[in-house]
């Protein structure tokens, strides 16, 4: 890849990683020497440096696909540290359509995934088991006394399969002191 390409590029990744902070990593490879590809690091995730070689991921797909090697975008991956990574990477060719080198971003998304599920928790949206408040019911906040009553009693005439009028005193009066 000729320099002025990849000074092109390394302005993108100041860029990329300039928005998106210190969890994001933009790499940039030439492949004139995959064993040597890495020939600049924007931001640091993986702790790689230029003189890198590519990633086990990238050299399947250059052995699968040669220089038809399609763009990846929004792939996870997992590196041996344990991070989770959201990726994506942009193949560069020359006019001819030979490939030279690629454009990778790498999001660490480690963390986003640890609020995701203490936000669910939090918002009672876990696969977790309801825990018997009201079972998913819908709750009326009601405004006045009448109504708060108004709802005892249907929700009474609900749960004894029986209208109001059938019920007599004792039974009104005890679904009242027990509805709160």
């Amino acid at each position: 890849m000729d320099k002025n390409k990849i000074e092109m590029l390394k302005g993108i990744a100041k860029g990329i990683v300039g928005v998106f902070g210190e969890r994001c990593e933009v790499v940039i490879h030439d492949f004139s020497d995959i064993t040597r590809s890495v020939v600049h690091i924007e931001g640091n995730v993986t702790n790689r440096t230029a003189g890198a070689p590519v990633t086990s991921t990238m050299m399947r797909m250059l052995k699968e696909f040669g220089d038809q090697v399609p763009d990846k975008i929004a792939y996870k991956i997992t590196t041996e540290e344990g991070k989770v990574l959201r990726c994506a990477s942009m193949f560069m060719r020359d006019d001819t359509g030979k490939l030279e080198g690629c454009l990778a971003i790498n999001f660490n998304i480690s963390d986003f995934r640890f609020f995701i599920q203490a936000f669910s928790d939090f918002a009672f949206m876990s696969q977790k088991k309801d825990n018997g408040t009201n079972n998913g019911a819908i709750v009326q906040f009601s405004k006045k006394p009448a109504e708060s009553m108004e709802s005892i009693i249907d929700a009474s005439v609900v749960q004894k399969g029986k209208p109001i009028s059938t019920m007599d005193k004792a039974e009104k009066k005890r679904d009242c002191s027990e509805a709160g």
